[in-house]
């Protein structure tokens, strides 16, 4: 599975940008038109698929993710100076046998040309994870149910309104600290990365 979801991804990064330069004619043709210039963000949804947490435990399962991400709350004239203007999100990431979790917080997004875009998300989550002592062995111990979720990410846009966007997300143990039972048997938050199709409306 996860092989399947390493060749997704692959496919879907070399793609795009043959895709965001093709044929202006025959994309609106398929109800896409080549960006323009890069848009100032508004909502848009994102839905995708990535793979579990690949090398340890979990590996091979594969995620379904979602995601809303609100406008900036404000827009700047200085391409790099709107960059630290945050977006916010709201997300969750379904696995139907491994952990799965809920998460919310903010996204900020730097456009390197009109086509492709770099994005960097930070904010609190919540799972559904094995904790404790006892953790069976295919699965993740996640230490404790509360954490932070961060993210990478790397985004081509397809036309004004869709975009390909390839991620990285890990959700993380660090909350977990002072609690010696979230402790036992060396807690890991799971590592999950994947390919997204977004929509700005």
């Amino acid at each position: 599975m996860v092989r399947v979801a390493s060749l997704f991804v692959a496919l879907s990064v070399l793609s795009a940008p043959a895709l965001a330069q093709s044929d202006r004619g025959s994309t609106r043709a398929l109800g896409y038109a080549p960006a323009t210039e890069a848009p100032a963000p508004a909502w848009e949804a994102r839905f995708g698929l990535s793979a579990a947490n690949p090398g340890g435990r979990e590996s091979g399962l594969l995620n379904f993710g979602g995601e809303v991400l609100t406008p900036r709350v404000a827009t700047l004239n200085d391409r790099l100076a709107n960059a630290f203007v945050p977006r916010f999100h709201l997300g969750s990431s379904l696995n139907v046998n491994g952990t799965q979790y809920a998460y919310a917080g903010a996204t900020w997004t730097f456009d390197v040309s009109q086509s492709v875009f770099l994005e960097a998300s930070l904010g609190a989550a919540v799972n559904n994870g094995k904790a404790g002592f006892v953790v069976p062995e295919n699965r993740l111990n996640v230490g404790c149910n509360t954490g932070a979720r961060s993210a990478a990410a790397l985004g081509f846009r397809l036309s004004d309104r869709w975009s390909l966007i390839a991620t990285l997300e890990h959700f993380s143990t660090t909350g977990c600290s002072d609690n010696p039972v979230a402790n036992a048997g060396n807690p890991r938050g799971p590592s999950n990365f994947g390919a997204r199709l977004g929509y700005t409306f």
